[in-house]
């Protein structure tokens, strides 16, 4: 109600999401669709093996790589969201992330690791940040 230009209540304003929370969220959501249909992709070159048996841990690895980077986009929503279940759950997906990259090392996909650790320490690092931990807490 507002009497000669005075506001008697302010309005309600919606707190300004920080830029960390901005990025680490977009990052999550592209790196999650990105995985999930390089899953499928792969799932469907395995799935098309001309007659030939594939081995049964192949196909559990596809459908788990589907189920990480699933979870992994979805955790980036709800970031952006604000829900503070997410946070811990994208930590861990980056951490698994981190040992994915490090067997990629091992197995002499040398770039691959390199990139994917250097995304994941990045990942890892923005979730940590201050702004990060204060916006999700829904």
């Amino acid at each position: 109600m507002s009497v000669a230009g005075v506001q008697s209540t302010p309005e309600p304003t919606q707190p300004v999401r920080p830029r960390q929370v901005k990025t680490s969220a977009v990052l999550l959501i592209v790196f999650g669709v990105l995985g999930f249909l390089l899953a499928l992709l792969l799932m469907s070159m395995v799935s098309d093996s001309h007659g030939r048996s594939v081995p049964a841990v192949l196909s559990v690895l596809v459908f788990a790589q589907m189920a990480l980077s699933a979870a992994q986009a979805v955790c980036g929503v709800a970031i952006w969201e604000g829900w503070s279940w997410a946070r811990g759950l994208a930590i861990s997906l980056c951490s698994v992330n981190l040992v994915g990259a490090l067997v990629s090392l091992f197995t002499g996909a040398i770039l691959q690791a390199i990139a994917g650790a250097a995304v994941n320490i990045g990942l890892l690092r923005l979730l940590n940040d201050y702004e990060v931990q204060a916006w999700c807490v829904k």
